[in-house]
């Protein structure tokens, strides 16, 4: 299906290092094109914070503030992964494709926070987290056609928002999402290599309480994580649509307990090259394609690699999907 703005807005998706940065050069800006080891491409307005560029704003909030309109009149993107509302935004908010006005202080810093750190965060009780569930629950393809079909439906909340009828559609979905979530545990792995599966394992812990150090595999057709982390500090999630792994901790503190300075940042060295993310989540070398199996191996390594030290010694080999 044909995006209504594909006229005024140019989208290029690509998963390689090179091509992306081959376009960068031809004027088109990277919008989060982080590509593991190979670090980001950045173009004149710097449109990351992933990885060694975690330092910066995300990119939602430059968008929508210094850099509001900056590609009006040049509107090309080259992107990559998958189209979350923080790209999806920053691409709307930099080609002017809706009046500033109609883009909120409280929903583009909403969108930054949910990004960053999803975890604790109930958006069925924020304001304006409706119309980011509603954009989260948007079955948007990999590739071109999913960016595409994002910036139609971020265009339409912000401009319609979202009729009552809609607002019960998703807060029914929301609880769907949950439901599924609670199904998807397959493993819990120890540090000593003990196994339990998931339908064997015991009860989340209660939001606030801290679980058992080990590393939780679920095999997610849904987002889970708020869940998933009351089970284990460190969860391997296996995408059966996407065919990718995400590993996350929920926030600095348990990553850097886990696995060091610098968190999951010391491991993706250890997964191999094209890994990579922030110091909290992370995943998957770029258009390669994973299977439950691969997910199962890397939770186990990271199960061997809790309280460990983290460095990798001259001549390790790196491990390779």
């Amino acid at each position: 299906m044909m995006s209504r703005l594909a006229n005024r807005v140019e989208v290029f998706y690509t998963d390689s290092y090179s091509d992306a940065c081959r376009l960068r050069d031809a004027g088109y800006e990277p919008i989060e094109c982080a590509f593991g080891g190979y670090g980001s491409v950045l173009g004149p307005l710097a449109m990351d914070h992933h990885g060694t560029e975690s330092h910066r704003s995300g990119v939602a909030i430059r968008a929508c503030g210094e850099f509001f309109g900056q590609r009006k009149e040049d509107p090309r993107f080259v992107v990559t992964g998958t189209p979350d509302a923080d790209a999806v935004l920053a691409i709307v908010a930099l080609a002017g494709l809706v009046d500033r006005s109609c883009i909120s202080d409280t929903f583009y810093t909403l969108v930054d926070r949910y990004d960053r750190d999803p975890i604790g965060m109930d958006l069925t009780r924020e304001p304006l987290g409706t119309a980011l569930l509603a954009f989260n629950q948007t079955q948007l393809p990999r590739g071109q056609e999913g960016f595409l079909l994002g910036i139609d439906k971020m265009v339409e909340l912000l401009t319609v928002g979202l009729p009552a009828e809609k607002v019960r559609n998703v807060l029914g979905m929301e609880k769907s999402r949950q439901q599924q979530a609670k199904k998807a545990l397959v493993l819990l792995i120890y540090p000593d290599g003990t196994q339990i599966l998931g339908e064997m394992a015991d009860s989340p812990v209660q939001p606030g309480e801290t679980p058992p150090k080990r590393v939780a595999l679920v095999k997610g057709s849904v987002w889970g994580f708020d869940l998933w982390y009351r089970w284990a500090p460190v969860v391997v999630s296996w995408s059966s649509r996407l065919r990718k792994i995400t590993v996350g901790c929920p926030n600095l503190q348990v990553a850097t307990e886990c696995f060091g300075q610098g968190g999951l940042m010391a491991i993706y060295p250890r997964l191999g090259i094209g890994w990579g993310g922030r110091e909290t989540v992370g995943g998957s070398p770029r258009g390669v394609s994973v299977t439950l199996h691969d997910a199962q191996q890397t939770a186990l390594e990271l199960a061997q690699l809790l309280g460990q030290p983290t460095g990798l010694s001259d001549g390790e080999p790196r491990r390779t999907l």
